[in-house]
């Protein structure tokens, strides 16, 4: 049988979830969603996963994009898993209405809690020592449930949360190409182009030994945490600090702040992106 997953990652979450998926069912490819989907195509696979953090209650862009061109095995067995925090949002809705488009459907939805990663807005939480540990046992009770081909409902979006979605999301969305005019790097750069390697939107380019944002950016903020000198800094964009609301208050980026990302991933695997997966021996 043939498995597929198809992964955006910023800070690791979702890639280490898709390495132990795999690991769980038997084996693997993982692809980013960086690749060209017409390169990476599902139409001969028997397992079909999709798995990406929730940004602003929804899939990440790039990831809507991808799916929507991707050619996939309608009767294949379909999952996805968002990474995420509080807010699962619509996601697996948006995930639900672009199969359909494709004549397929989501035979597994599951949430699964990771540590928040927005360190440009406040420090990573819960507590890793304690989120680590809690997201690893429940990857591998997904794990146990995919190899076994359960069916399982999606998380949907909750009443309230669809109610304040135009109000508090939407204003955010309709600027996004303007947060990575918040990014800079100070003397501490060394050129290592680390940033643009680990960029899951392709974002970044190397001018002159210096990376350069190009307004494709979902604030994933995997450049600050891999970068190897804590080189990179942020500053509130302006179009930012024009709304009103919690969120553009605490973006900023205080030297001592944690810069998290998930201790099993590196940024070499990051810079991957596709990969053979084969069962750890039991």
């Amino acid at each position: 049988m043939k498995h597929i997953i198809y992964y955006f990652s910023g800070t690791g979450n979702s890639m280490r979830t898709a390495v132990r998926i795999a690991e769980k069912i038997g084996g693997a490819e993982i692809i980013s969603v960086r690749c060209n989907p017409e390169n990476a195509s599902a139409e001969n696979a028997d397992v079909i996963g999709f798995i990406c953090p929730v940004y602003e209650w929804d899939m990440p862009g790039t990831m809507k994009e991808f799916v929507g061109k991707l050619k996939v095995n309608p009767d294949a067995y379909i999952f996805m898993i968002a990474t995420y925090v509080a807010i699962h949002g619509k996601a697996f809705e948006t995930m639900e209405k672009i199969l359909l488009q494709k004549k397929a459907r989501l035979n597994y939805g599951m949430a699964l809690r990771c540590v928040a990663s927005q360190c440009i807005a406040y420090p990573p939480f819960p507590p890793e020592k304690l989120m680590i540990p809690y997201m690893e046992k429940s990857i591998d009770r997904i794990g146990r449930e995919l190899s076994e081909r359960k069916n399982r409902t999606c998380p949907a979006m909750g009443w309230l949360t669809g109610k304040l979605y135009p109000k508090l999301m939407a204003p955010y969305m309709a600027i996004e190409q303007e947060y990575d005019k918040g990014f800079y790097t100070d003397e501490r750069c060394i050129g290592c182009e680390t940033c643009a390697k680990v960029c899951p939107t392709q974002n970044i380019t190397i001018q002159k030994h210096i990376p350069v944002w190009n307004h494709r950016c979902h604030g994933c903020n995997a450049c600050v945490a891999y970068c190897p000198t804590k080189a990179i800094q942020f500053t509130k964009p302006e179009a930012y600090r024009q709304l009103n609301g919690i969120v553009p208050k605490l973006l900023r980026l205080p030297e001592k702040r944690k810069r998290y990302h998930n201790p099993f991933i590196k940024a070499a695997d990051l810079s991957t992106d596709k990969q053979i997966i084969i069962p750890r021996p039991s």
